[in-house]
């Protein structure tokens, strides 16, 4: 995905992201003094462009708010083989370095809260509305 923050003066920038999601909500995790954290930290206002691997240049965007979440649950699932079923297979070293850097407070995790949800791309013909 794609995830939109605003900066200090307003401007928007943005990241490329792999979020998971837990409890119905997504999860990113990020290290903690990334100018992302620090732009999240003092507007949590983000939009997630999520695109769909099976229709390109379809997809949704999720605007939304995103606060500092415990790691646990972020860090504890780093130890499955396939923690989030995604179809991006995630190599056990990567999690095994977010999973220690989550443990030693290096990083920090972000849950985002929905607030709406559009879809984003162009429908061909055949599809149905």
């Amino acid at each position: 995905m794609f995830m939109l923050v605003r900066r200090p003066d307003g401007r928007p920038t943005g990241y490329p992201m792999t979020g998971r999601i837990s409890g119905g909500e997504m999860e990113i995790t990020t290290y903690r003094k990334a100018a992302k954290a620090r732009y999240l930290l003092a507007d949590g206002r983000v939009c997630c462009v999520v695109p769909d691997p099976r229709l390109p240049g379809r997809g949704i965007a999720l605007r939304a708010r995103a606060e500092p979440a415990p790691g646990d649950a972020f860090a504890e699932g780093t130890r499955a083989a396939d923690p989030s079923g995604a179809a991006i297979a995630v190599p056990a070293a990567v999690r095994n370095t977010v999973r220690d850097r989550l443990e030693s407070g290096k990083r920090m995790v972000f849950r985002i809260h929905a607030e709406r949800l559009d879809e984003i791309g162009e429908r061909s013909s055949g599809e149905s509305t």
